[in-house]
């Protein structure tokens, strides 16, 4: 695996995917995201997102993700970074950031929407509004075809209260707050899950005016569809394969050719980008697509935003031809000790193309990480087998500090 080391271009050229006059600006407050299990650090760890996928755009990001020596760790995976940082340490900063990029013609753009009222829609590339109606889970019917969505109906909390289930179900949030990783979705296999799930969503009807009743769909493989919404067209870029502990529990991702993304898969990622565009919406986003048992190709959630496997997805092909190895898992890991020993354990993995790093945090640099850093990328094997090998030799090898 002593693959030689070059850049790594995404499969989505940034250009495409976003408008010249485009800002990346993350930093939002907990008020904005109250039904993500979001702590305040995460407000701030989110910008380590889209390392290497905004091309020259102006990007805001938090000194412990954006700081020369993490930086330095992406170039040597051949990962670069071309973008216009703006390094902030506080969300006035931030925000006083934004306010200067829109002074001078930008469009903001983010994972989740800003502080309420802070900025107008005219200085951000999708208005709030718009991304609340894209991304409400019992609006999908608006962007997808009626056969290629799981039976489904939203329930008062009246309604849900008088509701006796007939056999496995999901709940999920309605409304147009934002959720995601599976904060907001409960699956009941039985009754005694449906009444602490019910109990759940009522406890928090202030913020969640309704619920989504959907059946339990008996899925054989399910995917993160990566969708690009240019001005012209949408593109699908591949699905990476939702790895869960627990039915709607996701804990990692994969692309594996043996459990490929079906093509009736990228189809309807297509079509749904293309009624999201049509409403204004630019930028990288996900699907959750399945594959039931009985044929069935169906999505059972928007995501429009950058998601967890996006940049894997991106940056999967040039890897994975690079490395000669064609799977790939998503690796996750939170370690101590100084951010120098970190990167110096990742120059072997980086060196022989088997690690490609995708998101790293320097804990020293933030006051809420404690110390600790955290380093996400994808591991690379010759199967799905191989691979997790791999993950496995890896966290050894942080863990023990060789180097």
């Amino acid at each position: 695996m002593n693959a030689q080391a070059g850049e790594l271009a995404p499969a989505i050229d940034p250009a495409w995917a976003y408008p010249p006059d485009a800002a990346l600006m993350p930093r939002t407050d907990l008020a904005s995201v109250r039904l993500l299990d979001f702590e305040p650090v995460h407000l701030d760890t989110v910008s380590s997102n889209f390392a290497g996928l905004v091309g020259e755009l102006p990007a805001v990001r938090h000194r412990a993700g954006a700081g020369p020596e993490v930086f330095a760790v992406y170039e040597r995976a051949g990962i670069r970074i071309r973008e216009e940082t703006w390094i902030y340490r506080t969300q006035d900063e931030a925000e006083a950031i934004a306010e200067r990029l829109v002074a001078r013609g930008a469009r903001l753009f983010w994972p989740y929407p800003l502080r309420a009222g802070r900025f107008p829609d005219s200085a951000q590339l999708v208005p709030p509004a718009l991304w609340r109606r894209l991304n409400a889970k019992e609006r999908l019917a608006e962007l997808a075809p009626a056969e290629s969505l799981p039976r489904r109906r939203v329930l008062s909390h009246e309604e849900l209260a008088r509701l006796e289930p007939d056999g496995p179900l999901y709940l999920k949030a309605a409304g147009d707050c934002p959720t995601g990783m599976g904060y907001a979705v409960r699956h009941c296999p039985d009754r005694a899950a449906f009444d602490a799930a019910r109990a759940w969503f009522g406890e928090r009807r202030a913020d969640v005016p309704g619920v989504i009743v959907e059946e339990s769909v008996d899925v054989e493989c399910c995917w993160c569809a990566g969708i690009a919404v240019g001005e012209t067209e949408t593109r699908c870029f591949g699905g990476a394969e939702q790895v869960f502990s627990a039915p709607g529990v996701q804990e990692g991702s994969a692309i594996d050719p043996e459990r490929a993304f079906p093509e009736q898969g990228r189809a309807l990622a297509r079509a749904i980008g293309e009624a999201a565009r049509r409403l204004g919406f630019r930028g990288i986003a996900g699907l959750d697509i399945g594959r039931a048992r009985d044929g069935r190709v169906l999505v059972f959630d928007p995501n429009f935003r950058f998601n967890s496997s996006s940049a894997q997805l991106l940056f999967h092909p040039a890897a994975a031809a690079r490395a000669g190895l064609g799977t790939s898992l998503s690796f996750d890991e939170k370690l101590g000790g100084s951010f120098a020993e970190l990167a110096a354990r990742l120059e072997a993995p980086i060196g022989e193309a088997w690690f490609v790093p995708l998101r790293l945090w320097n804990g020293a640099e933030h006051p809420l990480s404690e110390g600790r850093h955290r380093v996400s990328g994808m591991v690379l094997g010759r199967d799905r087998a191989d691979a997790a090998g791999a993950c496995a030799r890896l966290r050894e090898r942080l863990e023990r500090g060789r180097t």
